[in-house]
Order: structure tokens, then sequence, then C-alpha cells
């Protein structure tokens, strides 16, 4: 073999060794066992994670809208039928409501709780076809039942609520006023429910002012549920039908309300969620809490503030059309009261021109008769008494008071001094009862009386009254249901029996009486103004009572109040109004 040939193939088989050593070898297969361990692959470079979304805001429930009125004093009681005064009604006027209503600011008789109405042609029978699907703020259902349930507790004397009010010291003072009694007395002979949605009222006589005595703030009612539960404390669980339900009464603090979201009339549910009724006595201290924003109303002012708030921009005057009188009252269990010249004389003393020049700030005027200048029924022909000192003096000379008077006598004979009794809060009619007393004192002290000045709280005065136990004391009257009825023979009427009405100073006049009960069964206004008109006539002559002032009242609201509609009567309702940011 040659040299290349050997190099060749010497090259060639190193080139086969080395291939034959890279390839697979044939192996035999080996025992079962665990693979090998792997290295996990390297984690992924990431980036740090998005931020998550905040969940959103729970949604906050709308800020309450509520209503706060500063009233001039604590009410007395809030079942409408033992109420008899305005700080009460105010409240009562919100929860219950009845048959019928005045409309607006008028004394109109417009569809409440009954829908329509229809009368006999001897107008002894009243047949309401009630609302249906009206409920009570306790979810009892209003209906024909209910109607005659309340009705029966307001004149019945032998049914077991009625009972235990008379018991408890209270009386159905309107009641009786405008219906001549109770029981067989009651001008109402019957009230029957025909069906679930009829009621029928039949009367003894006609009754010239009977729409509008339905119209008024007592005659409302009450869940029959709520008022079997409530017994005699009636006065501090009202249950009514209103746009507004009861919820507190804090004593000499305030009475809150809510919205009643079940309200029958949803043309007209409240636009405020809560209304708040304050009780702030004193006048400055009412005037303060307006400007400082605390209350958005108020009632009962002076005249110097009456002007200050029409002048400044946050704040607003809503006059209420003018229906009350204010009016001096003699108790006639007192002896010398009995005497017509001395009460004479009391006309005479009084300076009623300087009082409302000095308290009403331009706003009344000098009454001389108890109905109101605005009101049908009204004597424009009646002259007043002169104002004269002297003339006071003399009629009491002739009384056999040449000396003046000092002490009274009452009629079992006890001897006191002379007070004159003034209200502790101020009244539509009396602006500022404290100052008002205090000049009608030292006008009577100028013709020789002298009077001890006396207050008590608001609830007492009224009782006090009630039971015929001031000798001379200050109080008025707003008119309820723009009749003259309402004003002239609610103070004078006697009863069935013609007993003197304690309430009133056992007043017993039988004369003026029948005139007035003649008036009130009479239909045609026509023929009953004369009648009034004649009765003015008759109180003045006897002068049976004095009548200081008539007044247009002023509310003051905040610029923020929209709504408010104030009505002759006094009987307003919060549901129209709103408060805006």
């Amino acid at each position: 073999m040659s040299r290349k040939l050997f190099v060749f193939a010497t090259l060639f088989t190193i080139v086969m060794l080395v291939v034959s050593a890279c390839g697979p070898a044939a192996t035999p297969v080996p025992p079962t066992q665990a693979p090998a361990a792997t290295k996990p692959p390297a984690p992924a470079a990431t980036l740090p994670p998005a931020p998550t979304a905040k969940p959103p805001e729970p949604t906050k429930p709308p800020a309450k809208k509520t209503f706060i009125f500063g009233a001039q004093g604590e009410p007395v009681c809030l079942d409408p039928t033992i109420i008899t005064d305005g700080i009460s009604g105010r409240v009562t006027n919100q929860i219950f409501e009845g048959l019928v209503k005045f409309d607006g600011n008028t004394t109109n008789v417009v569809p409440s709780l009954a829908e329509k109405w229809e009368t006999s042609a001897d107008g002894k029978t009243w047949t309401f076809m009630l609302r249906k699907g009206a409920k009570f703020h306790d979810g009892t259902p209003f209906n024909a039942a209910a109607v005659v349930k309340n009705w029966d507790y307001w004149s019945n004397t032998k049914n077991p609520l009625h009972d235990i009010q008379v018991k408890a010291g209270q009386t159905f003072e309107y009641y009786e006023a405008q219906f001549g009694g109770f029981d067989g007395d009651s001008l109402i002979t019957k009230v029957e429910a025909k069906d679930e949605a009829t009621v029928v009222f039949t009367l003894k006589d006609p009754q010239g002012p009977f729409m509008n005595n339905l119209a008024m703030f007592i005659f409302v009612f009450w869940s029959p549920t709520a008022l079997e539960k409530a017994g005699k404390d009636s006065c501090k669980t009202p249950v009514g039908t209103g746009p507004f339900k009861f919820v507190e009464w804090k004593a000499d603090q305030y009475v809150k309300l809510e919205k009643f979201a079940d309200y029958w009339d949803k043309a007209n549910v409240a636009k405020v969620d809560e209304v708040i009724i304050r009780n702030i006595k004193d006048n400055s201290a009412r005037l303060n809490a307006l400007k400082a924003g605390e209350v958005h109303g108020v009632e009962g002012m002076e005249p110097d503030t009456v002007k200050a708030l029409k002048a400044d921009a946050k704040f607003q005057i809503i006059l209420r059309p003018p229906n009350n009188t204010g009016y001096l009252a003699f108790n006639y269990k007192v002896k010398e009261f009995q005497n017509v010249k001395v009460r004479q004389a009391f006309a005479q003393a009084i300076n009623k021109k300087a009082i409302v020049d000095a308290f009403y700030g331009g706003l009344g005027m000098v009454a001389k008769e108890f109905i109101p200048p605005s009101l049908w029924g009204y004597n424009d022909k009646l002259a007043d008494y002169e104002y004269s000192a002297d003339k006071a003096k003399a009629l009491l000379a002739e009384a056999g008071f040449k000396d003046g008077l000092k002490e009274i006598t009452w009629a079992d004979g006890k001897k006191t001094p002379l007070e004159l009794w003034y209200m502790p809060v101020s009244r539509p009619y009396y602006p500022n009862p404290k100052d008002i007393a205090e000049a009608m004192a030292a006008d009577l002290a100028k013709a020789g009386v002298k009077t001890e000045l006396k207050t008590v709280d608001w609830t007492v005065y009224l009782d006090k009254r009630k039971k015929g136990e001031l000798p001379l004391y200050m109080l008025g009257w707003t008119g309820d249901n723009g009749d003259p009825d309402n004003f002239i023979c609610y103070f004078f009427c006697m009863d069935a029996k013609d007993t003197p009405i304690a309430r009133e100073g056992f007043v017993a006049d039988k004369e003026v009486s029948d005139l007035l009960k003649k008036a009130a069964i009479t239909i045609k206004q026509a023929d009953r103004a004369p009648m009034y008109q004649q009765a003015e006539q008759l109180v003045h002559d006897k002068v049976l009572r004095l009548f200081i002032a008539n007044n247009q009242p002023p509310l003051a609201f905040s610029a923020k109040v929209k709504g408010y509609v104030p009505n002759p009567t006094g009987t307003e309702f919060f549901n129209t109004v709103e408060v805006l940011p």
C-alpha cells in the first residue's frame, strides 16, 4: 500500500470512530425510575398591579325638609273637640280633617273627607257622600262608621269616652255652643251610616250656619281605634287623616309632626318632611329665634317689630284677614257688675283709641261691637260710648260708688280686691296683653277704679275662665266659620234651660239669647243679618261686655318660606309650605 493510501485509510478510520461515538448507542431498557428534577422556568418580569377603583360612596338620604314655627305658648290639648284655643288648634289642623273645610284664604266651604252632599227641601236632612280610600295614620279606614263614632263621642253624655273626659275636667264646649247642647238638647237628633261611604245627619230645625260649622277646626275626625285606645289621654295622642302625623310633644319645648306618606290627597301631600312647632312665649325671644334662623315663622309681635321686618329683605310679613275682637268681660257673680251703670262707667273710662294707636302698629281698629266690620251682620249704625273719665266717675257715683271702686262682692258675700286678669300669651286680638292691661288699669284709675293686675299660666287661665272664676278679664275671639252666629251666639246664647253661662262669666240675658237662637235657625242671610244687628245693639245698650279692638294679625316669615296661606279663621295648613335652601 502506498504511503498516500495508508494515510487516507487511517483518516477514514478515525472519522468513522468519531461519528460512531457521537451516535446513539443501543442500551438495555433501564429499570423504572422517577424522572430527573427539572429547573422551573424563570418567572417572567411583571408590572405592579393596577390600582383597583374605589367602591362608590353609599348614597346619602336627602336631608329632611323641616318647617319650624314659633308659637306664642304651649298647646292646651291635642284632642280637637275639647279645645278652644288657637295655639292648640294650629297643631291639630295639621293632623285632623273634617267632612268639609275652608278654601284657601276664605270662609267658603269646599269638600274634604266628604266628596259631595245634598240637603232636603226643609233643610233638616243632610246626606254626605264620603271619600273612598282615605286612611287614618294608624291604618284604620275612614268611613261612615268612623263619622258616627266620632259624633257620638262629642254629643252623647252616656258615651264612655265622653263621660271619662268630663270626669277628668274636660268639656265639649264648642259642640254645646254650636249645636245647642248634648243628648236631647242637641239640634242634631241623629247621625247614621247609610252605607260605608254615606252618612246622614237629621236636625230638629234647619240651621243657617250648619255647613260653616262643619268646616270649623274642632269638628274633625279621630281614628276610632286610636280614640278608644287613648281614652282620657286623648290630649296627648292625636291620630287623624291629615297630611301630617303626630310624632312627639315635649312639654314646654315643641310638638313634632312628620309627613304622612299614605295621605289620600296626592295632589296636596306635604312639601316638607317634618314640622316642629316650638313654644316660645316671649315676643322678643320669638323674634330673636326668627332672626337667628332657629324658626322659619312666628306669630305675635310688637308693632315696631312689624315695621322693622317689613324693611328687611331677609323676612316677609303676611297679614291674616281681619276676623277677631279683643274684649273685657265682666263676671256677673260679682254684685257690683250686676249694675249697668257700673258697667257703663267702665266702658267710658277706657281710652280704646289710645290703646289701638299705641299697641297695634297701625293694623288695629277700635271695636264697638263683637262682630268685626269685615263680617256680614255688623251694625254700622251702632254708636260707641264716648271716652270720658269724668262721665265714668259720675256714673260710678250714681251707682253708689262716689269714692270709686277697689273692692268687689261675690254672690256668696265674700269681698276681694278688684282684679283685672290678662292673658300670659300674645293673641291676634291682643298682641301684647300685659302692656294693654296696664293701659286699661291706668285709664280705670283716672275714673276712680283701682285694679290689681293678675295673670297665670295659659292653660290655667283658660280653665279659670271656663269655671267662671275670673272677676274681670281680658280675652278675645277669632271667628271660626265666617258666620256671625259663631261670634255672638257662642257667647250669649244660653242652653235650652236658659242656664247662666259659667264660661262667659255667668252672663244670662234671655232677650239676647232668644233673638240669636232665632237667627241661627233662619236660613236666608238677608233675614238673619238684621237679627244680628239688633242683638249687637242690645248687647251694647246693656253693656254686657266691653269690646276693645279688632286687628289684622301679622305673621312674620323667613324670605325662604313659600306657600303659607293665611285664613281669616286662623285655620291654616302647613302642607302647602316650602322652605327653600
